[in-house]
């Protein structure tokens, strides 16, 4: 890709560029140009969830309007300077070729609602902890985008992209565009399900709905011990065909290194009454937990609530600077073969490797309301996925990074080979980095993403994260 070529080109050279003296004459009083050796220079800028190949900045800005995003994206392209930009802070993908510009949008960090029109307005880098205190104050509701925007609410009100009416985005040419089914349709379309590779978008406004139970939620958390290995999967794959829209699992398999044991624990939530909810969860029950609590909580909470909050707070999802390496792959279906199989692996690993603190995730989220939209209104391509499922490693020795990616990379290919797919299928935001263009968009929406690609930008400017390829096949 052009971008990665005119890395190795530039070399040192992007090094040395003077950025207060290229920039700062043309940028508006309240944008900041941040340099490596300034004080506090890292604490000013928005930190990334893992260090893991994270990537090197020569410098950073913070533009304070939109037409200070312009400027830069002018300047960095005549230049020949790369640049990636930051929102909240939260990709996982692999930048450790990257060394350039980093764009810093801590300043766009807005969030509006218009209760009586249903609509949110959310800034480039807003937290999800801004927009869920909003909606829950105002007893709405709606679920999170590029990359599609999966969630608890899926089933009951599709891919966050499905509620997506419209956005404010700088595009290659520096231009400062709006994009909705009415204006820019074909940006439109691509944005929702490949967006990191048309744009900085500054602003989106979104549906929202009436909250679920007057924003009640019931929460069930149950964990298991390693002898419920079979068991449990064989419970999980019942639900391949039966969950409710309104009901949500995410699993996770773990070690508890302070009582020195494997275990399995879900969480169940249900956008409903206790009394609707509970009994979806018989099998889960009969199984025998160690330890389960259901109860009802406020749909704000739900973070915090959920798993006993084993992992801290936010249960880990907001931690920056962790060091994470995450393998995913999306399952049309649960082997409990293979997650029996791969259990016991993991439980090997853990005990090998003590500062090991990774986990098997799967999150089971319900489809009616995603497979209800017309595959070809977004550029989407996984809406037949049922479960999302991470091999997550959490550690802080680093020396561990290659076992863990030869653990983290067969279990993958032992878990793609019995997903129900015939071919490798990752959830854009989770990915790794090394699975394909193919995996991360689907091969049918190809051709048509790299024509508006060709299109939109041309230079492959937003190259860095998932990149389309320019021509397909």
């Amino acid at each position: 890709m052009v971008a990665s070529v005119l890395q190795s080109v530039l070399g040192l050279a992007v090094g040395f560029t003077n950025l207060t003296a290229l920039f700062g004459p043309s940028l508006s009083p309240d944008a900041q140009i941040l340099l490596p050796n300034d004080a506090n220079y890292s604490t000013q800028l928005t930190q990334r969830w893992t260090d893991y190949n994270a990537p090197s900045y020569i410098g950073a800005i913070k533009p304070a309007t939109e037409a200070d995003i312009q400027v830069i994206v002018t300047i960095a392209t005549a230049n020949a300077i790369p640049f990636l930009t930051t929102g909240g802070g939260h990709g996982t993908d692999d930048f450790h070729k990257f060394h350039g510009l980093s764009i810093d949008l801590s300043n766009f960090r807005t969030v509006h609602l218009d209760p009586g029109g249903n609509r949110l307005t959310v800034g480039g880098s807003a937290k999800i902890y801004q927009v869920e205190k909003l909606l829950s104050d105002a007893g709405k509701e709606f679920r999170a985008t590029l990359g599609g925007g999966i969630g608890s609410l899926s089933g009951h009100r599709g891919l966050m992209v499905d509620s997506l009416k419209s956005v404010r985005m700088i595009t290659a040419s520096g231009e400062l565009v709006e994009a909705s089914k009415d204006q820019n349709a074909d940006l439109f379309w691509a944005i929702r399900g490949a967006g990191s590779n048309f744009g900085i978008i500054t602003s989106a406004t979104y549906t929202v709905y009436d909250a679920s139970n007057n924003a009640q939620v019931m929460n069930a958390d149950f964990v298991f011990p390693a002898s419920a290995n079979q068991s449990f999967w064989q419970i999980m794959k019942e639900f391949d065909d039966t969950l409710p829209s309104r009901l949500a699992l995410t699993a996770v398999a773990f070690y508890d290194r302070i009582h020195d044991q494997p275990v399995i624990a879900i969480n169940a939530v249900f956008f409903g009454p206790l009394e609707e909810g509970e009994p979806h969860l018989a099998s889960l029950k009969a199984l025998g937990p160690s330890r389960s609590n259901i109860s009802m909580v406020p749909a704000d909470a739900l973070m915090d609530a959920a798993f006993f909050n084993f992992f801290g707070k936010d249960n880990g999802a907001c931690t920056p600077n962790q060091h994470i390496n995450i393998y995913t792959l999306g399952l049309k279906r649960i082997d409990p073969p293979t997650f029996e199989s791969f259990f016991a692996k993991l439980d090997v690993f853990w005990q090998v490797n003590p500062d090991f603190q990774g986990r098997l995730l799967l999150q089971r989220f319900p489809n009616q309301a995603v497979q209800a939209v017309p595959d070809d209104d977004t550029a989407y391509g996984h809406r037949d996925v049922k479960t999302y499922m991470n091999i997550e490693g959490f550690y802080t020795d680093r020396s561990l990074d290659d076992d863990v990616n030869a653990f983290a990379k067969s279990g993958r290919s032992q878990f793609a080979n019995r997903s129900g797919f015939e071919t490798l299928v990752t959830y854009s935001n989770y990915a790794h980095g090394d699975e394909g263009p193919e995996a991360w968009y689907s091969a049918r929406k190809l051709s048509q993403l790299s024509a508006l690609k060709r299109k939109w930008d041309p230079d492959q400017l937003f190259s860095w994260n998932y990149p389309l390829p320019m021509q397909w096949p």
